[in-house]
């Protein structure tokens, strides 16, 4: 798998800021796309390295020819000292300036040779991708759950009856109708504006299921109305992080019995090429940012 075929698509969410009305919806999709560019960061760490290397390995090489240089001025002297010192610095910054025009290309072309030759850096990299893919799934299942109890806490009213009777996916008394003494002392008797973290541990948002009957029970929506969510990608990228954070990376069958990968047996390693990986991690982008912009759509709407 090599990281130079990457192809995050960071831009698509980005390019929402100015249709979000909501303050506080902006404010999580500012977080959301740092936290993107993190992962990006993460999966160009190598090419990084090896450009700031071949730079430093270029400047040492240049610095012995400014050596030989001076060694040459010092036979052949100019008559003004200032005059030699001007030569070796124009001399030294032209010649580092040819050198590093190709720097990045020349960084690439060395990581993917020793990608070819090397079993270890072909593991390295692949961990890399399958860790990007990991955190993707991370941030999509805690951004959904961020804009669910933001947009619940800011606006109480949109509290549904289905909200009130789903029964939680937790043993913390938040059932039904009512609410604990000690929750609601927590909140010193006031609960108006943190309804969106009690009522939130009444729904699962590990998965994408319980992500889904969250916005649909809040919204009152179809399942139609939220269907960027019954994806094939969105649930593989469940499944597939679920197995290498739990299992290794090793297919069992309970995921067995969800993908829909072909040609998968138990007990394999999970095999996934870069362009499945960028697949994943940018439908999860996509679904973050139809969530924002359902949330901001009916935060607009009168109650």
């Amino acid at each position: 798998m090599k990281l130079e075929d990457a192809n995050i698509d960071i831009e698509s969410i980005k390019t929402i800021a100015e249709e979000l009305s909501s303050d506080n919806l902006k404010l999580i999709h500012e977080k959301y796309c740092g936290s993107v560019e993190q992962i990006l960061m993460m999966i160009a760490s190598p090419l990084i390295l090896m450009t700031f290397a071949m730079s430093k390995v270029k400047e040492d090489h240049l610095s012995i020819q400014s050596a030989v240089k001076l060694g040459f001025l010092l036979n052949n002297p100019p008559k003004e000292p200032k005059v030699t010192a001007k030569q070796l610095v124009k001399f030294f910054d032209e010649e580092l300036k040819k050198a590093n025009e190709n720097i990045v290309e020349d960084a690439q072309s060395e990581s993917n040779k020793l990608y070819e030759k090397s079993d270890e850096i072909k593991n390295c990299f692949n961990n890399i991708g399958l860790n990007a893919l990991v955190n993707s799934w991370t941030l999509f299942e805690a951004y959904s759950k961020d804009i669910w109890v933001k947009l619940l806490n800011d606006n109480p009213q949109l509290l549904t009856q289905k909200v009130i009777n789903t029964k939680s996916e937790n043993d913390n008394g938040v059932n039904g109708k009512t609410l604990p003494l000690n929750i609601l002392s927590k909140y010193n008797y006031d609960v108006s504006r943190h309804l969106g973290e009690i009522l939130s541990v009444k729904y699962d948002f590990t998965g994408v299921e319980g992500i889904k009957k969250a916005f649909k029970d809040l919204f009152n929506l179809e399942d139609h109305e939220i269907s960027f969510l019954n994806e094939t990608k969105i649930m593989q990228l469940e499944i597939c992080r679920h197995i290498i954070v739990h299992n290794a990376g090793l297919i069992d069958s309970r995921y067995l019995a969800r993908s829909k990968r072909p040609n998968e047996i138990i007990n394999q390693k999970l095999q996934l090429d870069i362009i499945e990986i960028n697949d994943m991690i940018n439908y999860s982008i996509n679904c973050v940012k139809q969530t924002l912009l359902l949330a901001d759509k009916k935060n607009k709407q009168p109650q």
